[in-house]
Order: C-alpha cells, then sequence, then structure tokens
C-alpha cells in the first residue's frame, strides 16, 4: 500500500510537473502575441498616418497652374494681329490705277503700331510709369476699370505704353493686370 501511495504521488507529481511548463508556455506565448500584435497595429498606424501626411503635405505646398491669359499667349496675339491687318471690303472695291504694296505684319517682337482699348482687372489700380520697368519713376496711376488706349508694347509683352483718354497723359503699365475691351 504503501507503495501504491507512492506510485499515485509520484504519477500526480509527474502529471502536474508535466502540466505546468506546458500551461505556462502557453501563457507566455498568448501574451508574447498580444504584445507583438499590439506594436505591430501601432506601427501601422503610425506608418499610415506619416504617409497620408506627406500626401497632404504634397498637395497643399504645389503650385497652382499658371492662369494663360488671352493677351499672354503669343500665338493669340498673331491671330489677332493678322485679323486687324485684313483690308475692310470697302478697300477691295475701290480700285486704283496703280497696285501698291500691301503692307505685311512682321512677327518681330519690335513693338506694336495697332492701338487698341484695355481696362485696369487689377483692384487696387495700376502705377503709369515712365518706362517699362519696376524701376521707373511713377508718373501717375489708374484706377480699377478704368479704360485707357495702348500705344506699343514692350519686346518682352510685359509691358504697354498707354494713353489716359481725358487728359492725354502717357505712360508705361504693367500688362497682366490688363484686359483687351471689344
Amino acid at each position: 500500500m504503501i507503495r501504491e501511495k507512492a506510485l499515485v504521488f509520484t504519477a500526480s507529481k509527474l502529471e502536474y510537473g508535466a502540466l505546468r511548463p506546458d500551461g505556462a508556455a502557453t501563457m507566455w506565448s498568448a501574451f508574447l502575441k498580444v504584445i507583438l500584435g499590439f506594436f505591430l497595429a501601432i506601427a501601422l498606424i503610425a506608418g499610415g498616418g506619416y504617409l497620408l501626411a506627406r500626401q497632404v503635405i504634397a498637395q497643399l505646398t504645389a503650385p497652382p497652374p499658371k492662369p494663360m491669359f488671352p493677351n499672354d499667349n503669343p500665338a493669340v496675339r498673331q491671330a489677332q494681329k493678322k485679323i486687324a491687318a485684313k483690308p475692310s471690303p470697302s478697300h477691295v472695291a475701290s480700285a486704283s490705277p496703280s497696285p501698291s504694296p500691301v503692307p505685311v505684319s512682321s512677327p518681330s517682337p519690335s513693338p506694336s503700331q495697332e492701338s487698341y482699348s484695355v481696362r485696369v482687372t487689377l483692384k487696387r489700380g495700376l502705377n503709369l510709369r515712365e518706362g517699362p520697368s519696376r524701376s521707373a519713376n511713377k508718373i501717375g496711376g489708374l484706377t480699377y476699370s478704368q479704360q485707357v488706349t495702348v500705344l506699343e508694347e514692350s519686346q518682352d509683352k510685359q509691358w504697354v505704353k498707354v494713353r489716359l483718354q481725358p487728359s492725354g497723359q502717357e505712360g508705361w503699365v504693367f500688362s497682366s493686370h490688363t484686359e483687351r475691351v471689344p
């Protein structure tokens, strides 16, 4: 009987010892899985947030496309010159005894000889200057929506020489803040 008790005691001791390491390993394994899963989730959220923030910043810091106005495009300007250079039907109907040469508009960037009206599109108005540069002296000003006559354009097409209608005063203004009046 003593032997039976000893056998049962050692068997229960062996079973208890065998279960304990397995149970502890399973517990530590589950705990490790939870911790690793938690850190993996944090890493994924942080990485996604970083990528999203970079995308938003890239979209907000990209400059908008440059607006194109009709007076900025040289092709439109050349087409307008060709239309203006065509003779009217009244000139064609009157025949002259000697043929005269027809003036042809040159594509060179020299100042334009035709005059046309423009109006100021800048809300705060424009400065009238002595020459076609920002460093030229200011000799007057134009108000918003004021109409003036363009006499010529600078070679770089950024400035136009204008004449004020009532006073006849002439000066240069920045052309991107004006628009042609039909």
